[in-house]
């Protein structure tokens, strides 16, 4: 497995990691932030009009972060793949992974701008 790193701008100020495409989109009006459901991570992103959100998604073995979790969920995974997508682009990257279930955990540095995000699989 191998660390997959990007930078991407999406126009919704948000992406997702999903086991499968065509999921329902965990969201909240009146709340900002990381919002999980089974199926599906939402993630804030920097605005696009002020530059790129960097990503970097891998093993968790490879790119574990030395303080805890912003976010730490249980994502169904049928398909065995993780596919980062937002409203626009349906797929960022794609991760192979070995379990119809996988541990997803999300790092940002600003809680509702980060313009780094690490997201960790396994």
């Amino acid at each position: 497995m191998s660390v997959q790193h990007m930078s991407i701008a999406p126009e919704y100020v948000s992406f997702y990691v999903a086991g499968r495409r065509n999921v329902d989109i965990p969201v909240h009006m009146n709340r900002q932030g990381i919002f999980v459901s089974e199926d599906c991570v939402n993630i804030p992103a920097y605005y696009w009009s002020d530059g790129d959100t960097h990503v970097t998604l891998g093993p968790y073995s490879e790119i574990a972060e030395a303080r805890k979790p912003d976010s730490d969920t249980i994502l169904n995974t049928p398909n065995q793949e993780l596919i980062l997508f937002d409203a626009n682009e349906p797929q960022y990257a794609v991760a192979h992974v070995p379990s119809t279930k996988t541990r997803i955990r999300v790092w940002v540095d600003h809680p509702i701008e980060p313009s780094n995000v690490v997201i960790a699989w396994g």
